[in-house]
């Protein structure tokens, strides 16, 4: 019953960086961009860290890293971000 809690922790976590991916590709075509992601999950949980940023269509500059971390002790994220 434990490991099914880690796995469902787990998902939650890496599953709104997939979606999120989705949104930086459509968002991406205003101009240069950068983008670097980690996801890895084992028995004991799970962590994913994400790090975008860019130029929005209309010339404005983005950033944004986000840190997700899921445990046996439980859970925990991070995110940083900024926009002109």
């Amino acid at each position: 019953m434990r490991s099914i809690a880690k796995y469902v922790a787990v998902g939650a976590l890496v599953t709104p960086l997939v979606i999120g991916s989705a949104g930086f590709a459509s968002a991406h075509d205003g101009g240069p961009g950068y983008k670097k992601s980690q996801d890895s999950a084992n028995s004991s949980g799970g962590m994913s860290s994400s790090t975008v940023s860019g130029f929005t269509p209309d010339g404005k500059a983005y950033f944004k890293t986000t840190t997700k971390q899921a445990g046996p002790s439980g859970a925990t994220g991070h995110s940083t971000g900024s926009h002109s």
